[in-house]
């Protein structure tokens, strides 16, 4: 059995954020999609890629399966995909291939698949807020101002969105706005809000986001973020739990 994929430069950063938090990922296939997901140890962040049968070139899979495998050597793997490569991955119980293809000319790798699957658990959250944001100014907002503390809290209205960063040594901030640019909508339901979460975790998507088509932010007091980010038919959902007061 085996996929086809022909973003290469997305399962890259994919799986280089996975890698930054989790030892390993659970891929999951079936009849109509491919399923990735890594969750670091803690259940601070969530990972998860979707990949509908009609996103991929070639799709090659009877019944469903799980499959474990060290992110580690993945994303050693998937340094090596250029972008414009063809992604193949196939699979037996106790291997998984990976192989790169550009020009005719193709690359190919072999990891050993864990025997012990990780059962990681689905996450139910109803949102009050919801914001379809700019992919490109999210970017240069977090990018403004992760660097000054490891706190990032979100606030806003259906009008604004803010990015506060805190530390010790003071505050940055980062305004999106419907009337300034950077919200394409709002569905909010609760203003007001203020969450924090951990800035490390939040410049962890930054190369996907960069390349989203879409992306969907659903915020509320006490509620984990989550940021949601499509491109060329497949979806990223990344979850991060709220920071300690």
């Amino acid at each position: 059995m085996s996929i086809a994929f022909g973003v290469a430069r997305l399962l890259r950063y994919v799986v280089a954020s996975a890698a930054k938090f989790s030892e390993v990922a659970v891929m999951s296939v079936t009849e109509n999609e491919f399923t990735f997901k890594a969750m670091d140890p803690s259940k601070t962040a969530l990972l998860i890629l979707v990949v509908p049968r009609e996103a991929t070139l070639d799709y090659k899979v009877e019944g469903a399966e799980q499959m474990a495998v060290n992110l580690e050597d993945l994303s050693k793997v998937f340094r090596s995909a250029e972008r414009d490569d063809t992604i193949t991955l196939s699979w037996t119980q106790s291997s998984l291939s990976i192989s790169f293809e550009r020009k005719g000319f193709t690359r190919g790798f072999t990891l050993p698949l864990s025997s012990a699957v990780e059962e990681i658990p689905e996450i139910e959250v109803e949102y009050p807020n919801a914001y379809v944001l700019s992919p490109p100014m999210f970017f240069d907002a977090l990018t403004g101002i992760e660097d000054v503390g490891d706190t990032i809290r979100l606030e806003g209205d259906e009008n604004e969105l803010r990015l506060r960063a805190e530390s010790e040594l003071g505050e940055a901030e980062a305004i999106l706005s419907v009337e300034r640019g950077g919200i394409e909508s709002a569905d909010v339901k609760e203003p007001g809000f203020s969450v924090g979460y951990s800035t490390e975790f939040i410049s962890n998507v930054k190369p996907m986001i960069r390349v989203a088509e879409r992306l969907t932010a659903k915020v509320g007091s006490d509620l984990p973020l989550y940021l949601g980010m499509s491109s060329h038919g497949l979806l990223i959902e990344y979850y991060v739990a709220p920071r300690a007061e």
